[in-house]
């Protein structure tokens, strides 16, 4: 990761730290089948981009560079980096990211902050393992939009971890243009009891690229409504992983797939369960374009 540097050092020692904690442990971890085709990462050739049209605000909330925050949100970080929803301990490809974790958004909203305009990051560049850390307060309500532009040339992971607090209300639409050989994508979420997560995916790719949607519903009442466009056009295949976990009395997860399957491209769909085997209850549907009678529109317009 480029950062900003502070008494001489590239980042602070907590990230070092913990960077190399995950260097040292990877292969004590489960292998995620298939991760031979990112492992391991070599140091990105094109530097000097990272930083383009990330998010900057300080107010109301606050957005800034990934490589900013780690030291302005020190505490914040480290205590959520890569621990609650998108955790580097699960696999040895998780730790590989968070060891090799090249720029990101930053975005974090106070308790009982009600913002009425989205918010829009737009990064860009030449990143391995772009990673994004949202965090979003007690009772906070706001809507997210993330559109990544990047380019690998290697494999591509690109993460993004949505934290919500109690009675939090969030929309997150990601809809990225991620270009590599091989590209993973995860979108990991943690929500307190009574949040709520309306998250909106859209992957149109004629890469190979695996998508992997993952939500802890910790504690009562929570809800997690997913909305996920797969779009392989005409060489394109795409695997999608969604998985919903938690335990809490009245929690559940609902997942609406389309797939635009008019083209030669491939979607491979995993079944929408839990990941421990815990009773939250889940909803799924699978819609495809050559027979639906309605097609929606995407978060981005495109029909």
């Amino acid at each position: 990761m480029t950062v900003k540097k502070q008494a001489g050092k590239a980042e602070p020692d907590w990230l070092q730290k913990k960077r190399q904690l995950a260097t040292l442990l990877q292969s004590h971890f489960p292998v995620l089948p298939g991760q031979e085709q990112w492992l391991p990462w070599q140091p990105t050739s094109c530097t000097g981009q990272e930083n383009e049209g990330w998010l900057r605000h300080a107010g109301t909330y606050t957005a800034l560079p990934l490589e900013e925050a780690v030291w302005d949100y020190s505490e914040l970080l480290q205590e959520n980096l890569m621990e609650k929803a998108l955790r580097w301990q699960d696999n040895q490809l998780f730790a590989g990211h968070l060891a090799n974790i090249d720029g990101g958004q930053f975005i974090y909203v106070p308790d009982d902050c009600q913002l009425t305009v989205p918010l829009e990051f737009t990064g860009r560049g030449c990143l391995a393992n772009p990673h994004n850390v949202i965090i979003v307060g007690a009772r906070s309500q706001v809507t997210i939009a993330e559109r990544l532009m990047v380019k690998s040339a290697q494999g591509l992971f690109a993460g993004t971890e949505i934290l919500l607090g109690a009675g939090a209300r969030v929309e997150y639409r990601q809809a990225n243009d991620l270009r590599a050989p091989v590209v993973y994508t995860a979108v990991h979420a943690y929500q307190a009891h009574g949040a709520m997560l309306d998250l909106h995916l859209v992957v149109a790719n004629q890469g190979a690229v695996t998508v992997s949607a993952s939500n802890f519903l910790d504690g009562a009442g929570s809800e997690w409504t997913t909305t996920a466009l797969l779009d392989p056009g005409d060489t394109g295949q795409l695997r999608f992983i969604p998985v919903a976990d938690g335990f809490g009395q009245g929690s559940h997860a609902d997942l609406a797939t389309y797939i635009n399957d008019q083209g030669q491209g491939q979607v491979k769909l995993t079944p929408f369960k839990t990941g421990s085997g815990e009773p939250l209850p889940l909803k799924s549907m699978v819609i495809r374009k050559s027979g639906a009678a309605k097609w929606p529109l995407s978060l981005t317009g495109v029909q």
